[in-house]
């Protein structure tokens, strides 16, 4: 008996730990610099990753709205829940992508923030770039650090370019 207690006992611990050891992996969100670093690590890398630090870098009920033509031809915008952009990416097994910010700017009033930032999207970190587009990012700060409300995307397409002004 003092057995199972104690194997319990290490389960329980050792899972604690383990959850703090993934969530102390999470950069910093004090700045919007570092939200926007962290995004980027967040989304980044094998489909089928740990999307812990994903989940904590959003308000709870945050969004994310691709915005892109549907077989029809017809303009959509798709609002995904956190858990179902993540379901999403877990589909994708672990092909990997990375998504790198190259030029934002932001406007902020109070304790809420709009960045508005072009990223490019390659196969590997330094792979050429095979998907550029724009993020609309709402953000809100809790007195700590910067969350995600939400974040609206559409990938450049010919037929929308991405204004010079957007680009580095």
């Amino acid at each position: 008996m003092l057995r199972k207690l104690l194997l319990i006992a290490f389960s329980l611990l050792s899972t604690t730990f383990l959850h703090a050891q993934t969530a102390a992996a999470c950069p910093s969100t004090k700045t919007l610099d570092d939200l926007i670093k962290a995004l980027d690590e967040a989304v980044s890398g094998p489909g089928d990753k740990d999307r812990t630090c994903m989940r904590q870098l959003f308000v709870p009920d945050g969004r994310l709205v691709p915005i892109a033509k549907a077989k029809d031809g017809s303009i959509a915008a798709r609002i995904l829940t956190v858990e179902d952009w993540i379901n999403r990416m877990k589909a994708r097994g672990s092909e990997p992508f990375y998504e790198h910010q190259v030029k934002y700017s932001t406007d902020v009033y109070g304790n809420m923030a709009h960045l508005w930032s072009t990223y490019e999207i390659r196969p590997t970190p330094d792979g050429k770039v095979e998907v550029r587009g724009i993020n609309s990012i709402q953000a809100a700060f809790n007195g700590t650090e910067w969350k995600a409300i939400e974040i609206t995307w559409q990938a450049e397409t010919a037929d929308t370019p991405i204004p010079q002004k957007y680009l580095p």
